[in-house]
């Protein structure tokens, strides 16, 4: 079983992908977390080696500067290979961790044909299931703080907060909008114990376990 969690940055995914191993461990089922910044850990991604010594804040920066389509041509290497690497674990669960729905939405938005973004969705692997996780930008910044990147920022190499909140305000429209017309399962991060809930209940239905 592949779930995608996915959603505006700042949604608390980190937390939820912690939840859930949590849970799988108690329910003795293997669980496997797979996400694109793997391509930066040593011995983890093979065809990703040329990046050694690369950090992900430099990374990020580089991402940002890059111009459309090759931005998302980027983006869309790194989610590939986690989905190829989720595809191919033995695991039970494998959990994708930050996915490719959040990059397509800002890259639309940032001017990429939408022909384009589709296409490239298409050629990534599927998964089981995306789960939506939603917040409201303004909550999305508070919970970041000053840990906000260019990219968040709709390539704003500064990283204003009012670029922030403008570009996620676009991204959660987008990512919304596709929610509702692809019936992902979607879960309002406005409190946290009850959005860990949310995301334990809707995998042990796929998995027919108990939550």
């Amino acid at each position: 079983m592949i779930i995608a969690l996915d959603g505006p940055d700042g949604a608390g995914k980190s937390t939820l992908v912690a939840r859930a191993i949590t849970w799988a461990n108690k329910q003795d089922i293997s669980i496997r977390v797979v996400g694109k910044w793997d391509v930066l850990e040593p011995g983890v991604v093979q065809a990703a080696r040329f990046l050694g010594g690369t950090t992900r804040d430099e990374l990020r920066v580089c991402i940002a500067e890059m111009p459309s389509p090759a931005r998302m041509m980027m983006l869309a290497w790194m989610n590939a290979l986690a989905a190829d690497r989720a595809a191919n674990a033995p695991e039970s669960l494998v959990i994708l961790d930050g996915y490719w729905v959040k990059h397509a939405a800002s890259e639309q938005i940032l001017g990429c044909p939408p022909k384009l973004v589709a296409a490239v969705t298409d050629a990534i692997a599927d998964v089981d299931a995306i789960v939506y996780v939603d917040v409201e930008p303004g909550e999305a910044l508070r919970r970041k703080g000053d840990d906000i990147t260019p990219y968040e920022c709709g390539g704003d190499l500064r990283a204003r907060p009012a670029s922030f909140l403008a570009h996620q305000r676009g991204m959660r429209m987008v990512m919304r909008q596709w929610a509702g017309e692809y019936g992902w399962p979607t879960i309002e991060a406005d409190a946290p114990d009850a959005m860990e809930q949310q995301l334990i209940d809707i995998i042990a239905r796929m998995m027919r376990v108990s939550a």
